[in-house]
């Protein structure tokens, strides 16, 4: 583990108990986030991003779930299986923002009483001192008429002000690790970049450590210093932002950033095909079936990842081989 990680992970996997199966979600996930630092985990829907987000908070289901690996806060492993043991970790110590913040909030109550929820379960602080706490972020976040919003109900409210709450909440414990699972996927264009500014600035007054969850490379390269590529539950790809954006190596990787709106081109390429689901898994490389560079040994087991340089690794046995081409997909 490195001295400076915050949170590492180490050779998670995740199985899904279906009708007596075991499903693989997600195999052999790897990575350390540092201090004041954000990783961007990037992939189609079905890659496993957020699946690996709820293991880290302890979110899914004993019953439906079979987790294996580990995951450390600092050097103190995380009891990830335990809903008890992790209730001291989440909100304190590793906070989430959702995609959807109208579902996050209960409608039968006021946005004053999920302040006063959230902080009474981990701090001793009357409601006076809660309520001033609250006010002070909104309005560093600058959110106008603060006491008004804190009576309102969250179907007052449109999605943005409710995704700036839901920041404003889950910055008010002043955890270590931020969690936001696509937290502009539903907001236009102006409102996805203020989300975006405020958890910069946060970022830059708090040290936190962010991980962010996109289907968006464009979020992803306004926040990201490192980026994971995930695919069919595994990462393909892992370098610094820049290196992902210039140099990419695995072919899906390629795919997404030549399908990027470009006003350069004039026209779009497309990334062919669908991820495939959890029962179409093969075992191999499981991007075998849209990639235009593939042969056989690509079914061939699990597929290693392989160290580009000190900071990039790609999951791609042509690079292995040395015969690597610019394919896209």
């Amino acid at each position: 583990m490195g001295d400076n990680s915050v949170l590492k992970i180490d050779n998670l996997k995740i199985e899904l108990i279906h009708k007596n199966q075991k499903l693989i979600a997600v195999k052999d996930v790897s990575f350390d986030l540092d201090p004041g630092k954000t990783i961007g985990i990037i992939g189609e829907s079905g890659s496993g991003k957020s699946i690996t987000c709820s293991a880290i908070l302890g979110l899914l289901e004993d019953k439906k779930w079979i987790i294996n690996g580990d995951i450390y806060f600092g050097e103190t492993p995380i009891p990830y299986r335990s809903n008890k043991d992790m209730n001291k970790f989440r909100g304190k110590h590793i906070a989430l923002i959702t995609q959807n913040p109208m579902s996050a909030f209960d409608p039968l109550r006021t946005i004053r009483y999920h302040f006063i929820e959230t902080l009474t379960t981990h701090k001793n602080m009357s409601k006076k001192d809660i309520e001033k706490k609250a006010i002070y972020i909104l309005n560093k976040m600058k959110i106008q008429n603060p006491k008004n919003v804190l009576d309102s109900y969250s179907f007052e409210l449109s999605g943005g002000m409710l995704q700036r709450i839901m920041i404003a909440i889950a910055i008010a414990l002043e955890p270590e690790v931020l969690i936001a699972d696509e937290p502009t996927t539903a907001l236009d264009l102006t409102v996805q970049y203020e989300i975006i500014k405020i958890l910069s600035k946060m970022q830059k007054d708090l040290g936190t450590s962010i991980i962010l969850v996109s289907h968006d490379l464009g979020v992803i390269s306004e926040l990201a210093d490192e980026v994971l590529v995930m695919y069919g539950g595994s990462i393909v790809e892992k370098a610094p932002l820049n290196e992902i954006m210039t140099s990419p190596k695995h072919p899906y990787t390629k795919g997404l950033i030549s399908s990027r709106p470009n006003f350069s081109k004039e026209r779009l390429a497309i990334l062919e095909g669908t991820p495939p689901n959890l029962f179409e898994r093969i075992g191999g490389c499981e991007f075998y079936n849209r990639c235009n560079i593939k042969n056989e040994k690509c079914k061939d087991n699990m597929i290693s990842s392989i160290k580009v340089n000190q900071n990039h690794e790609v999951r791609c046995i042509h690079f292995k081989e040395g015969s690597y081409s610019c394919g896209t997909a």
